[in-house]
């Protein structure tokens, strides 16, 4: 019988340039809201609590405190529910800018109120990208949860009052242009008296898990600098993570803290399909 050889291909390799931006992943399943779309596995017929102890963010802080970040990320889950988040908020406040990734159901006046009081205190600044879908109520609260439009719009005009400029996430479920989006955006909030700008919308390439992702080609044509892994790593209570869609995935976990992790990965999972394809970075803020 003949040997038949069976042909790999090696995924393209990311190598961290220089740690620019980093994320806490401060959940990774626990949310008030249930999104059709979460690239996050959770049981929907369960409430899960996995928040990040403090100790592990305050070592991580000091690891990184001689280091020129550009920002620091708060994700989830949803951040806000860390029984931590306001200490955590002034810890990240004393070593960088920090962005807070929200659906804004825990945002009302009077939080809003105090988190100007917490950005007050810091030389660096707080920024907050609050997730909505679609203009059309109906149309969000289908993709994210009931109630969910009115919540995060009204977080938007609090942080606003507040002299935050808030950062809409859009998750591009139904595959439309840039142009098309922000047009739509900008119609709905000059009605209520807001000038939206290119700086406070971010479009996140949509992710479905149910469909077989394509397989990376024309691999030296990847421009790997538009990626979150070339200068980001994310943090979770379980280590460190090449991505913050991807922090929970054995393949994208590349080690237990910043000091022994692996500089390299390889983009080897579904999602990564996902970054390369959209051409945009699909967490980092885009002018940073």
């Amino acid at each position: 019988m003949q040997n038949q050889q069976t042909m790999f291909m090696i995924p393209p390799k990311v190598e961290l340039a220089e740690l620019k931006n980093l994320f806490f992943q401060l959940s990774s399943k626990t949310c008030n809201l249930k999104c059709k779309y979460c690239y996050i596995e959770k049981n929907p017929y369960k409430t899960e609590q996995d928040f990040i102890s403090l100790d592990k963010i305050k070592q991580t802080l000091i690891y990184v405190k001689n280091q020129k970040l550009n920002s620091i990320y708060l994700t989830g889950g949803e951040p806000l529910m860390h029984p931590d988040f306001n200490q955590i908020l002034r810890l990240c406040l004393k070593v960088s800018n920090t962005t807070v990734l929200s659906n804004g159901v825990m945002i009302n006046d009077k939080k809003a109120r105090f988190l100007r009081k917490i950005d007050d205190e810091s030389q660096f600044e707080t920024i907050y990208r609050i997730s909505l879908d679609s203009t059309n109520e109906l149309e969000n609260d289908e993709l994210r949860d009931r109630g969910s439009f009115r919540k995060a719009l009204s977080a938007i005009m609090s942080l606003i009052k507040y002299e935050f400029n808030p950062i809409i996430s859009v998750v591009n479920y139904k595959n439309k242009s840039r142009e098309e989006i922000f047009n739509e955006f900008q119609r709905y909030f000059v009605k209520k008296g807001i000038e939206l700008e290119n700086i406070n919308l971010k479009i996140i390439p949509f992710y479905n898990k149910q469909m077989e992702q394509n397989q990376i080609e024309n691999i030296d044509r990847i421009d790997i600098k538009n990626l979150d892994c070339y200068s980001s790593r994310t943090i979770s209570q379980n280590g460190v993570y090449s991505c913050p869609m991807l922090a929970q995935d054995y393949r994208a976990r590349l080690g237990s803290s910043l000091d022994d992790c692996s500089k390299i990965n390889y983009l080897d999972c579904e999602a990564c399909c996902v970054c390369i394809k959209s051409g945009l970075k699909a967490q980092v803020n885009d002018w940073m």
